[in-house]
């Protein structure tokens, strides 16, 4: 496994154990703090206590629930493209391009990294009546020089002039035999999603189902999207945090939440009083709003309807998906962010913000990511940063490389006395090379028998330096010749030789070194003193 595999490794288990800290139900807001993305205005943060080292010791944040989602929702809104053909005095035709349908619209969530979304089936019902009515008006204001009324979606009336009020209303009935006019109308969804970037754009979706009172749009997102996870059907007085957007998102804005208590029959308690305060808070971005937990799951989504509100569980969300044929799944710019929220909740800033960063990235510049990051950057380094203190709990270094010098310590030692022993083996191999390197008084080095060739090894950095070594084969004459006349006998070197200079391998040739019991060329053994 490689060094980098096993650093990954740790991180994802330290993250896993912040995750698991982290506190619970509390749907308070935190305190605020002059580096936390997610402070209110409530009251100063109370003060860090400091340790001898310098460090603070601070109890870890509560992240808000609604920091877990806010990237994955966004504003839903419904337009139309209206071609109105008007029969008088010959006959005129105009196009009204993108008339948003303000009484349609919400919030929708992406719960697929490639652009799939969820809403409630009525955020995405264009009143066709309504665009008909203001398209028409239009139409016969330029045709004629009608009167525009106060209120652009009321039908016109022309008093004084009875033929052309007949003409004009019949117009409200396009469909009719007699109607003056032939309306055309074209539906557009677009989604806007909560970003940090300098121009977003709106993005065209397609209504891919709409079952069971959700509708499932597939976005066309230009790269991976935030998403939200989906939890377990609500359980009796489990806190939820509504999220939704009321208008079209923008970097500096945050969304319209409120918090409150299922009952025991999984709905919003106390019906009347709630149902009031989300209308109040989330306008007309109540339709899709989603109900989340303290980590951001979605548990329900709000589907309106006259004075009651349905809570749609996620049972009904993920059998709405299944009929469109897509699922929900998360991306990694998910993973990133919880992970950089679980370090950032313990002001470990400077381990943050690469997560951070990289949930920033991965999102298409999530507003909420690119928030914390900024803070996190802020803060890296700073005495209230936690990064170092954790570092020699868990045994990173202060580069934040997570490095276990007493896991890798053994392991390099080891290598490093691989690469020892090779470069002593080719010393060794090298000492028995060629007689032409010994002084004029060593005796001619006798030419050995043909043997097998053997590959030898370079270890270390003297590999691919230095070239391999020349092997040169004798002929059968040469060697046949040698051995009856030029080679001299074993006991005769030895003898002549003096014993600081070595001898010869009466089998093959090669040097030896003074007391050398056996010949490391071709493993002949020797019994002499």
């Amino acid at each position: 496994m490689s060094v980098a595999m096993l650093l990954l490794l740790g991180g994802n288990a330290y993250a896993g154990a912040a995750l698991a800290a982290d506190p619970t139900d509390d749907p308070s807001p935190p305190p605020a703090s002059e580096h936390h993305p997610h402070e209110s205005s409530d009251g100063p943060s109370p003060p860090a206590s400091h340790t001898p080292g310098g460090h603070a010791t601070m109890q870890p944040d509560r992240i808000p629930p609604q920091d877990y989602a806010t990237d994955a929702v966004a504003r839903v809104e419904v337009a139309a493209h209206v071609d109105v053909a008007v029969h008088w005095d010959g006959m005129r035709q105009y196009h009204f391009k993108s008339l948003v349908d303000t009484t349609a619209g919400g919030t929708g969530v992406f719960v697929n990294p490639s652009g799939g979304l969820v809403t409630s089936a009525e955020a995405v019902e264009l009143n066709q009546e309504r665009v008909t009515v203001y398209a028409v008006n239009q139409a016969w204001h330029r045709v004629a020089g009608v009167p525009l009324p106060k209120n652009p979606y009321e039908r016109m009336r022309v008093r004084d002039d009875p033929k052309l009020d007949a003409a004009v209303n019949s117009c409200y009935q396009p469909n009719s035999p007699k109607a003056e006019c032939a309306v055309f109308i074209t539906p557009e969804v677009r989604v806007h999603p909560y970003t940090a970037a300098k121009k977003p754009k709106a993005l065209k979706a397609a209504v891919m189902s709409t079952s069971g009172g959700v509708a499932v749009l597939s976005v066309a997102a230009p790269g991976k999207t935030a998403t939200v996870a989906l939890a377990a059907d609500p359980q009796a007085d489990k806190t939820w945090t509504s999220v939704g957007w009321p208008a079209t998102p923008v970097a500096t804005a945050r969304p319209a939440t409120v918090q409150g208590r299922y009952d025991r029959q999984g709905a919003v308690s106390d019906q009347d009083k709630d149902i009031d305060k989300l209308r109040r808070h989330l306008g007309t971005g109540m339709p899709g709003s989603v109900l989340v937990n303290d980590r951001g799951a979605v548990t329900g989504m709000l589907s309106p309807a006259d004075r009651s509100v349905d809570v749609l569980r996620p049972a009904q969300i993920t059998a709405a998906l299944d009929k469109s044929g897509m699922q929900a799944e998360r991306g990694p710019g998910d993973s990133s962010m919880t992970n950089g929220l679980a370090r950032y909740a313990k002001h470990e800033y400077r381990h943050a913000a690469p997560w951070l960063h990289s949930a920033a990235e991965d999102t298409g510049q999530g507003a909420t990511a690119v928030r914390y990051h900024k803070a996190a950057h802020a803060s890296t380094g700073k005495p209230n940063d936690m990064s170092d203190v954790a570092d020699a709990h868990t045994g990173h270094d202060a580069s934040g490389n997570s490095t276990n010098w007493a896991l890798f310590g053994p392991l390099i030692g080891l290598t490093v006395l691989a690469v020892a022993g090779g470069v002593l083996f080719v010393l060794k191999r090298r000492r028995q090379g060629p007689a032409d390197d010994t002084g004029p008084e060593s005796p001619p080095r006798p030419t050995a028998d043909p043997i097998a060739p053997t590959a030898m090894l370079a270890v270390g950095p003297a590999a691919g330096k230095r070239p391999p070594l020349a092997v040169t084969v004798p002929s059968e004459s040469e060697n046949h010749e040698q051995r009856a006349t030029d080679r001299p006998e074993s006991h005769q070197e030895d003898a002549d030789r003096p014993a600081a200079q070595g001898t010869y391998c009466g089998n093959c040739g090669a040097l030896l070194s003074p007391g050398d019991r056996f010949c490391f060329s071709c493993g002949t053994a020797f019994h002499g003193p």
